[in-house]
């Protein structure tokens, strides 16, 4: 299978790329895509401040001179001795929500502030893959102005991956790169002007920052297949330039040395000046031997930074540059000396392995150019010491981040940059990438995807409800009512009917007082109220989770006549969703079996009997699940991983208000016994909604596909109570609801009610959008990251 294009179709808006170590065609297994920055730019110039430039990027700055030593980087300011400059930094893209990279959307203001909160979280070197608009230089030099501690700037140039690929040999491309590098190196001098043209950031670049520019780090991740094909086509031997030189044969480093070579030679010429260059490399292409890896493509090839050195004109050197995150390629997880390997803290950690035998084995001072895990509700990959891609809070983001900036100094290198500064909407993930809209992902934040989530800023829907129980926030969401009284059962679970069998009190928890929906960029959220939760202080004792269930369907297609699940015996006139609600760890969403796309996707590999899927039985829901890995074979061993899937419609109880003490980024349910309120709220995506800013789903998938979007005007939503039995309904997992005598279903209560055995439906018609409305927030890792960047300053 060809990964690359698994991935889908890129945003007709502009170039997309994807994050964090994934695959390349002709490998055949589970992974994201390209370089985690991927962006080049289209616009006009858009997000500059007006043209101007402030009196802080006229003013002529300090004298800096940059250098790479044995042990890395040094500055030297106004002719004084060289002095260690060790990054602890961040990567900045060109998205924004609303907005692809390509449009070049971020405005002066924006910069400024993430430059003055990157400053507060002790960050000294910002990483761009591209060329910005000029707001951003600016804003970088008026910064700089105005602090003693600057914030330096790593900076490279963009080429695409599919651009790669469709040359095949890199020296067809030598001359775009050539201009491209020529380029970064005048708009860093603040010497150019760029015309507009679709894909480029564009406009005046008056503002000279090279007084901060530690270096440059040229390209992307090298695609293997292209590494292949430039040194099959080339002769074999080195490059001997004025400035840097290859000593190998191969000769995609003799073309990267002829790359840098040429740069360097250009900033020197024009502005009598050199400063430290580097190469993109990742894990794919470094120099080890992994016998372990199970994808040949991901072994195949080596790009070695030794190989590109230094003359002795060029006093500024070179160095190495990774993208090293933990959980890909599989050799990370595989190699018996990695996952075995004693970090400085005296447990066991495959990746400080790994950087340890790559520091140990490269001659040039190595930098982590890219780390990083997501903070998303989704997941895409493992890793065999937990470090994820994906489904980790945000304290657990930045606990983990915090580590691998550790790991990244204790085993040598030269410092560490962490990706990214900020989510990006516009993203997605192998496992999920077929399931949304290409040209609208910029719209909509999908928390299913972990590739949104690797940033330390994040940005809130606007109008979200906070899942905190307060009421507020729902006063304009759409509401129901029931149309019947509760069936009174008189067992001690209504409340104080326990003193009363007759059950004429009105406080328990089974009788339903209102339901509430309402939406925003990221989220459908669901308030159910009820007469009485009880008088716990939490979701362990209030209500009693064992006298008392609760369900929510939900509906989008129109599918009419369905029977619901967990033994209600009831049907439903509208539902593709099925939400129960168990208490803690005994809940979740389940879908109805011909509208699961994972069975659909992946369900051969996954070993489902897909009849039961196209031709399910009366009742039957599925439960959501995404997959984390197709299956491989480590060589040496011949053990075989199976196809792995986890459920991702279990649902998590939590606050869900970032303002909260006790705040959990991941939490779905809150229950509120001060308000007798449950609160869920569920992503567009996990309810097959390619695009819910313009109100479009999947379609009827074993008909259409996933490609075909289908639109649709309201969501049916309803809720319901019922007693459980204590023994699930032979699925394993679901509690059959108890019996209720004389009665045609055994819900206790529903709103807005039941006719006939049937459960009736509220209409909710989500808003649409063309500009997302968001706030931006530091997320609660960007804090650990700030004490770690502090102790290693």
């Amino acid at each position: 299978m060809n990964r690359r294009a698994f991935l889908g179709k890129v945003g007709a808006a502009g170039a997309v790329g994807t994050a964090g170590c994934g695959f390349r065609d002709g490998t055949a297994g589970d992974g994201s895509g390209t370089d985690a920055g991927g962006e080049g730019g289209a616009g006009d110039g858009e997000g500059d401040d007006g043209g101007g430039t402030d009196d802080a990027a006229r003013s002529p700055g300090p004298d800096r001179r940059f250098r790479v030593g044995d042990d890395g980087f040094a500055v030297s300011v106004d002719g004084g001795s060289f002095e260690a400059v060790v990054p602890r930094g961040v990567n900045l893209g060109m998205a924004k929500p609303g907005r692809f990279p390509g449009e070049a959307a971020i405005t002066r203001a924006e910069y400024d502030r993430w430059l003055a909160w990157m400053g507060e979280l002790n960050v000294n070197v910002v990483r761009v893959y591209t060329v910005h608009p000029p707001a951003f230089y600016r804003a970088l030099a008026a910064y700089n102005r105005e602090h003693a501690d600057p914030i330096y700037l790593l900076h490279g140039n963009w080429i695409g991956e599919e651009h790669l690929v469709d040359a095949g040999d890199a020296f067809a491309l030598s001359a775009e790169f050539d201009r491209s590098l020529r380029q970064v190196v005048d708009v860093v001098h603040g010497a150019t002007t760029i015309d507009p043209e679709p894909g480029h950031a564009s406009g005046t670049y008056d503002a000279d920052v090279s007084d901060a520019v530690l270096g440059y780090i040229a390209g992307i991740e090298w695609p293997p297949t292209v590494v292949a094909e430039t040194n099959r086509a080339n002769d074999p031997g080195p490059y001997d330039g004025e400035y840097l030189s290859s000593t190998a044969d191969r000769p995609f480093e003799r073309w990267l040395a002829e790359r840098l070579d040429r740069a360097v030679a250009h900033e020197v010429d024009e502005y009598g000046t050199q400063r430290p260059a580097a190469f993109t490399n990742w894990v794919t292409t470094d120099p080890l031997s992994h016998p372990y890896e199970p994808f040949r493509m991901e072994d195949a090839v080596t790009v070695d930074p030794d190989a590109v050195v230094a003359t002795d004109a060029y006093d500024a050197g070179t160095f190495a540059a990774y993208h090293v995150y933990p959980y890909y390629p599989p050799l990370l997880n595989e190699t018996p000396e990695y996952v075995n390997y004693v970090d400085h803290r005296g447990e066991r950690n495959s990746y400080a392995g790994y950087l340890n035998d790559l520091v140990g084995a490269t001659d040039h001072p190595l930098v982590v150019a890219e780390f990083g895990v997501p903070s998303s509700r989704g997941i895409a990959q493992r890793h065999v010491h937990g470090r994820d891609q994906g489904r980790h809070t945000e304290t657990e983001q930045g606990e983990i981040l915090s580590a691998m900036y550790e790991d990244v100094r204790e085993v040598g290198a030269a410092g560490g940059l962490v990706f990214s500064w900020h989510d990006e909407w516009f993203k997605r993930t192998w496992n999920l990438a077929a399931l949304s809209d290409p040209n609208r992902r910029p719209e909509w934040s999908n928390v299913q995807t972990p590739e949104q989530g690797f940033g330390l800023l994040t940005f809130d829907p606007a109008d979200a409800v906070p899942l905190d129980g307060s009421a507020d926030a729902w006063a304009d969401a759409t509401a129901a009512t029931p149309a019947d009284p509760p069936v009174r059962l008189g067992d001690g679970g209504d409340g104080s009917a326990a003193d009363d069998p007759a059950g004429s009190v009105a406080d328990d928890a089974r009788e339903l007082t209102a339901l509430r929906v309402t939406s925003d960029a990221a989220y459908l959220s669901i308030r159910l109220e009820v007469a009485d939760l009880g008088d716990g202080a939490g979701v362990d004792d209030a209500p009693d989770w064992d006298r008392i269930n609760y369900l929510l369907t939900l509906g989008l297609t129109g599918r009419s006549g369905v029977r619901l699940p967990h033994g209600v015996d009831a049907t439903s006139a509208s539902t593709d969703f099925v939400v129960r609600l168990g208490g803690p760890g005994d809940s979740r969403v389940t879908v109805h079996p011909r509208y699961d796309a994972f069975a659909y996707l992946y369900g051969a590999e996954a070993g489902l009997d897909l009849s039961a899927y196209r031709n399910p039985d009366p009742g039957a829901f599925a439960p959501i699940r995404m997959t984390i890995g197709r299956g491989y074979t480590v060589p040496p061993t011949g053990e075989r991983v199976p196809f792995q899937s986890v459920e991702t419609g279990t649902l998590r109880y939590g606050n869900g208000n970032p303002d909260a003490a006790e705040y959990d980024s991941l939490a779905d349910v809150h229950v509120s016994p001060s308000t007798d309120a449950i609160e869920v709220r569920l992503p567009w995506l996990l309810l097959n909604v390619a695009d819910p800013s313009r109100r479009r789903q999947l379609g009827d998938l074993w008909t259409d596909g996933v490609d075909e979007y289908e639109p649709f005007e309201a969501i049916d939503v309803a809720a319901a109570s019922y007693v459980p039995a204590g023994d699930d309904d032979g699925g394993g997992t679901e509690a059959a609801a108890e019996p209720i005598d004389s009665r045609s279903t055994n819900l206790a209560h529903a709103v807005p009610g039941i006719e006939d055995g049937r459960l009736r439906t509220v209409e909710y018609v989500p808003p649409t959008w063309d500009e997302p409305a968001y706030t931006e927030r530091l997320k609660e890792s960007a804090e650990y990251l700030r004490e770690t960047f502090g102790r290693y300053g």
